[in-house]
């Protein structure tokens, strides 16, 4: 059951509880007492037989069943503190554990955080969090309880006959053998259970996700299949676990009961011959019955255990990933917002190609820079190594002539306001979500940068203003006031830097209009990045930087670029879009 690994996971699970040092002192002594009073009850029934039915002891019919009546008050004093103060302590392990476990969700590098998937990361907090809470909440108190019984049952028994108790201890290394076996297998198929679960979170997650997109290419079938699929081999693996850990509890059980005949048969045996009491008989053969509950639940908390250090291992695993790392110290103290990128290459985690090769690129602070080119050219890249989401494989990127790897990472990111293509909204109300990340922001503020954006005009329509919940991710708007929001959102921080990726993609021509009126304003001593594929978007920048294959291919403003009759003019004569 406990080897060294299992050792090495349940003390650091342990180390979530030790804050209530006190609370635990209690349970352990609450425990202790109940260990005590199983032998008590053997000892009580001794007295029975031997002072009230065969010596009549008059004094024994009152003060027996008083004595009888009392352990097993106090057992269930004792049995509800420590139920309630285990799980008291335990539920605040779990709330530690799960704060953990989103604090480093939210501090893991984005290349690590995507390479978990959102469904596996869910999976971890709602799945393996109660596997290993019930290690915390019951494992343990029952291992502490039923050995402390068992230990305190055996010790009474050896006082009553040591030689008929080490007989019937002869079958502990056989059971040690079964628990060892069994552990092993269910650690295994428990380790399965956790991966299946992430797996089955995964899709279900896409399932719901993709909800249209499904039914409108008519893969209902095959992501039933899929589910099917994966949710069929978790069974089997929940099956596997479910059979080694009923196997191995009757089995010791059938084991503890042919050792209880054979120790009953020479028992009875020696009481026949006057080496016992009858008293003494039957509380030894009760002793030896009160052993066979804990050490069915001894045998079947095997079973949570497993399952618990593998939740364990898993949560463990992702709390040792490593935070995203700042090794910035710097500030500025007056921001102008020039980028310069001097021959920068990046490649993503398992690519064979690169993102971007030999980028030499300067973004003038104050001005409008496009980035346009085909998808997988390397605008998104460029985004994301400018926000630090990801840094540069070689080559150096500059602000204001100052390396940004320098920079506080925070620091940098409150200088920049990003709306992407996929909007982002929360289940909250508008004015939460236009104000989100800061605090203390008046309504009047909110108001503001909502008209700046033209969404004030469906705002207050809605039934509740600015205090009307939008629904998870905004799905009680439409795609353009959703993306009206985020950028409203961009207004109220009013960051030197504005970058746009394709944020104008989602509206229609006449939302895209007020919007084109907002950024005339909003530009204004910013540097503006602009990631589109409509060219009423991109004609008006200042500078135009065409990308094709992570190269810069050409650089200039919109009437240069169609002068050159290179790459830009070819895309901009494929029509009025360019494909972003």
């Amino acid at each position: 059951m406990f080897d060294r690994k299992t050792i090495a996971l349940y003390r650091r699970l342990l180390n979530y509880i030790l804050p209530f040092k006190g609370l635990i002192a209690v349970t352990l002594v609450a425990l202790v007492i109940i260990a005590a009073m199983e032998p008590a009850i053997a000892m009580v029934l001794k007295n029975l037989v031997d002072e009230s039915l065969i010596a009549k002891n008059p004094d024994s019919f009152v003060m027996i069943p008083l004595l009888l009546a009392g352990v097993f008050i106090v057992k269930g004093i004792a049995e509800y503190f420590s139920k309630v103060f285990s799980q008291w302590i335990a539920q605040k392990a779990i709330l530690a554990i799960r704060a953990d476990m989103y604090q480093k969700m939210q501090s893991l590098p984005f290349a690590i955080f995507q390479s978990y998937g959102t469904g596996k990361l869910m999976s971890k907090i709602t799945y393996d969090v109660p596997q290993a809470s019930n290690a915390l909440s019951t494992a343990w108190v029952i291992i502490i309880r039923d050995s402390l019984t068992i230990i305190a049952l055996v010790a009474y028994l050896l006082y009553i006959s040591w030689q008929l108790t080490l007989l019937m201890l002869l079958i502990g290394p056989i059971v040690a053998f079964i628990i060892d076996k069994t552990s092993k297998l269910m650690r295994n198929s428990s380790k399965s259970m956790q991966q299946n679960m992430g797996q089955l979170t995964h899709q279900l997650e896409e399932g719901l996700t993709a909800h249209q997109d499904i039914k409108i290419y008519g893969a209902e079938g095959y992501e039933q299949k899929r589910f099917k699929e994966t949710a069929t081999e978790l069974l089997n693996n929940s099956m596997q676990v479910t059979k080694v850990s009923a196997l191995s509890v009757p089995l010791v059980q059938v084991l503890a009961a042919i050792a209880l005949s054979g120790v009953v048969y020479i028992a009875m045996k020696m009481s026949a011959e006057g080496q016992f009491t009858p008293g003494e008989l039957l509380a030894f053969i009760t002793a030896m019955a009160l052993t066979f509950e804990p050490l069915r639940r001894l045998t079947s908390i095997n079973e949570v255990i497993q399952k618990g250090m593998a939740a364990a291992e898993s949560i463990f695993e992702l709390l040792d990933q490593p935070d995203e790392t700042d090794t910035g110290t710097r500030t500025l103290p007056q921001l102008k917002g020039e980028w310069q990128f001097k021959d920068v290459q990046f490649q993503y985690p398992n690519s064979n190609t690169p993102a971007l090769d030999h980028i030499n690129l300067i973004i003038p602070a104050g001005k409008t820079t496009a980035l346009v080119g085909q998808s997988g050219s390397g605008k998104s890249t460029i985004v994301n190594l400018m926000t630090r989401f990801y840094d540069s494989t070689s080559g150096e990127i500059s602000l204001d002539n100052t390396n940004i790897l320098t920079l506080e990472r925070r620091f940098l990111r409150e200088q920049i306001a990003l709306v992407s293509q996929k909007v982002i909204l929360f289940e909250d109300t508008v004015a939460a979500n236009i104000a989100y990340g800061l605090s203390d922001v008046s309504e009047e503020i909110i108001m503001s940068a909502a008209k700046a954006a033209h969404a004030w005009e469906f705002i207050k329509k809605l039934p509740h203003g600015l205090n009307t919940n939008i629904g998870e991710n905004g799905n009680l708007l439409s795609g353009g006031q959703r993306q009206r929001i985020a950028i409203a959102r961009a207004f109220l921080k009013n960051a030197p830097i504005l970058i746009m990726d394709e944020a104008t993609s989602a509206l229609d021509n006449q939302s895209e209009q007020m919007i084109q009126q907002a950024m005339a304003t909003l530009k204004q001593n910013r540097t503006v990045i602009l990631i589109a594929h409509r060219l009423s978007t991109i004609e008006s920048a200042d500078n135009i930087v065409v990308l094709d294959h992570g190269k810069l291919v050409e650089q200039g403003d919109h009437q240069t670029l169609l002068k050159q009759q290179g790459y830009y003019a070819k895309l901009y004569q494929k029509g009025e879009d360019i494909d972003g």
